[in-house]
């Protein structure tokens, strides 16, 4: 391989304007690479994600917070929008109403044929339905509440679309009972006020309606008797089991295992949301809800128990892989920085040495093929002049053309032997035609 072709192809003229085109051929084509691995590559990690949570005095818009902080940490602002209820979230999360990019949604909303464009990232934690109710007699179904004025949640809520599903399976829906919308503590405040008789609620045990009414005096939770019946009715449920005591053991909370059934609130995105988003919500979650609780142990969540929603491939790998050994290693912006640097460098690299290695001798071959061109054409006046009869002036007129040619071709100085031994050449062909002028005739 002959080395520095180009400096030296430029410094003696010859073959200077391959040398040039060549490298600007090599630099054009690396260069379209680069601008190709650079569409391919990902985004630039956000700044800024927007997420849709809930009312704000419920437990999904007090979680979101505590992302948002977790977040903070990364340089990654998490801009909240409260919302009325899991139902909201998802018609926002469809839409992309506000640039919202993911959002807490309440299991068994979401439908994988109807909200495609939409992804889970994994289920966060469980959300028992409580059916609180005053009285002094303990009921265990709910078709005992018929007549009976119900709070179901606010209209737009996860609560009110699973109360609404509920409350028609046992007839609720019909007169005398009263079927009341409101929510959150507004529907908690109104059963301790006896402005209704029972209030639903889907939420976690940390939110406020929750622990207000599980302390509050005269309300009583309903043992769902028939949970195993909801389960397999309604698959999108769980099966759990609030323990006596668990709440507060000095009072008695609750005063004896109470049977429940629960929903599982999910962390829903648009299918483009970033990876490094994702990545560092789930991590977030796993810091927020990794930890035991009062319904289950620890390491439980976050984890992908949704099958509402096809579950995203950046949330598989969180939950299948380790972090990169970069991740480990450096800081986690830095980090990422190099990974995307990587993923366009390796393989332009990988392209790189290749096309340097072959480009003197692509050149070579333009070189020499210029030369070869002659000797094929004194290979042919060789053996045109060899034939019977042959104008010998002709061919001594098509040699003097050659010689010509030869005589202003320049090449780089480490071809010159080349053209020196191809002038020999010409030379040769020249005297063959002198002694073929000279011959007597036969």
């Amino acid at each position: 391989m002959r080395t520095g072709f180009l400096r030296r192809s430029l410094r003696n003229g010859g073959g200077s304007l391959d040398a040039v085109l060549l490298a600007v051929g090599a630099i054009a084509l690396l260069a379209l690479a680069g601008w190709g691995l650079w569409q391919l590559a990902p985004p630039p990690p956000p700044k800024r994600v927007v997420m849709t949570t809930g009312a704000k005095d419920g437990a999904y818009h007090a979680f979101a917070q505590r992302y948002r902080d977790e977040l903070a940490e990364f340089g990654v602002t998490l801009e909240l929008r409260p919302s009325g209820g899991a139902a909201e979230n998802l018609d926002r999360l469809r839409t992309g109403a506000d640039g919202v990019e993911v959002g807490l949604v309440q299991g068994g909303l979401a439908r994988r044929e109807s909200d495609a464009g939409l992804v889970t990232l994994g289920s966060l934690f469980y959300e028992p339905v409580w059916l609180f109710y005053r009285g002094k007699t303990a009921l265990d179904r709910i078709a005992e509440l018929r007549g009976q004025r119900i709070a179901i949640g606010a209209k737009g809520s996860g609560t009110h679309a699973l109360g609404t599903a509920i409350g028609t399976a046992n007839g609720l829906h019909e007169p005398p009972t009263a079927i009341v919308e409101v929510g959150g503590l507004a529907a908690a405040d109104k059963l301790i006020a006896g402005e209704v008789d029972a209030a639903l609620f889907v939420s976690a045990i940390e939110g406020a309606a929750v622990q207000k009414l599980l302390a509050a005096p005269g309300v009583r939770l309903m043992n769902m008797r028939r949970a195993d019946a909801y389960v397999r009715q309604l698959p999108y449920l769980h099966k759990l089991t609030l323990h006596e005591g668990v709440v507060d053991l000095k009072r008695g909370i609750p005063p004896h295992d109470v049977t429940m059934v629960a929903l599982s609130a999910n962390l829903v995105a648009r299918e483009h949301l970033h990876p490094v988003a994702i990545e560092l919500l789930l991590a977030a979650a796993r810091r927020v809800h990794g930890g035991p609780t009062l319904l289950h142990a620890a390491n439980v969540f976050p984890a992908p128990k949704d099958s509402d929603l096809p579950l995203s491939s950046d949330a598989d790998r969180f939950y299948k892989e380790r972090p990169s050994l970069l991740r480990r290693l450096l800081p986690f912006w830095v980090a990422v920085w190099v990974e995307r640097t990587l993923f366009i460098a390796l393989p332009l690299i990988a392209l790189a040495i290749p096309v340097i290695a072959y480009l003197p001798k692509v050149y070579d071959w333009r070189v020499r093929s210029r030369l070869n061109r002659w000797y094929a054409e004194l290979a042919r006046i060789e053996r045109d002049a060899a034939q019977p009869g042959v104008d010998l002036e002709q061919q001594q007129s098509r040699l003097a053309a050659v010689d010509r040619e030869l005589h202003d071709l320049q090449v780089p100085k480490a071809y010159l032997g080349d053209l020196y031994t191809l002038r020999e050449h010409a030379q040769y062909v020249r005297r063959s035609l002198e002694r073929a002028g000279t011959a007597p005739a036969a």
